[in-house]
């Protein structure tokens, strides 16, 4: 696989998790890029780590979510 194709598949694995941050969350578009590109989860995807990329999105959207949450908690 090409180092193109790779960023390709990518980014649009990161655009359908920030799609289902959306649609499970009632998040907007801004507020779901933010928290997805803020998590350490996205960290290991991009990095290919644990074939988190072979996930569902919707399961992935679940995890950065619950990492949010608890870094909220960890903020107040």
């Amino acid at each position: 696989m090409s180092n193109e194709t790779k960023l390709a598949l990518q980014a649009k694995k990161s655009a359908n998790i920030i799609k289902s941050l959306c649609d499970l969350y009632g998040l907007s578009l801004q507020e779901a890029t933010d928290i997805y590109y803020q998590s350490d989860t996205s960290v290991l995807i991009e990095e290919g780590i644990a074939d988190l990329q072979c996930r569902s999105d919707k399961y992935l959207a679940s995890i950065v979510w619950e990492e949010h949450l608890e870094s909220q908690k960890h903020n107040t």
